[in-house]
């Protein structure tokens, strides 16, 4: 039996906030993995984190096994972009 820790409001608000045109487009599975880069982001981060959207079209992407290439500025979040899809692979317990 596993415990399913909340999100965060502000979580919440991010997920009920992402464009309709991003989440028209997601089939289920791709739904299920941004959840889940939420969820995990959110766990790790105690919160005070969310993806960006061009970190989760970038998870989409990667996870779907298509090349990327990401430009952008410093500290925006181009390692998080590349360490999201990596999420499957690391156990929290």
């Amino acid at each position: 039996m596993s415990s399913v820790r909340p999100l965060s409001l502000a979580a919440r608000d991010t997920i009920e906030n992402l464009p309709t045109d991003f989440t028209g487009a997601l089939s289920t599975t791709q739904h299920q993995q941004v959840l889940e880069a939420f969820s995990r982001l959110d766990l790790l981060s105690q919160g005070s984190q969310r993806p960006k959207l061009f970190q989760l079209r970038c998870l989409i992407s990667l996870l779907s096994a298509r090349h990327v290439v990401l430009r952008a500025a410093t500290g925006s979040g181009k390692t998080l972009a590349m360490i999201l899809p990596c999420q499957r692979c690391i156990e929290i317990k």
